[in-house]
């Protein structure tokens, strides 16, 4: 029983290793798009404040 505990959390610690090796440049696009998003959305505010009087 301990040795598939062993087993188990090596394995599952050695998963997310390529992942972040793999993964270190994905994060930057969604935060583009984020920003992207959060932008558009304060000029869509801006533009309706300023169409609206």
């Amino acid at each position: 029983m301990a040795d598939r505990l062993v087993r188990n959390s090596s394995s599952l610690r050695a998963v997310p290793a390529p992942d972040r090796g793999s993964g270190a440049l994905e994060p930057m696009p969604p935060a583009l798009l984020r920003g992207v998003i959060f932008i558009s959305a304060l000029t869509a505010l801006f533009v309706a404040a300023l169409l609206g009087g």
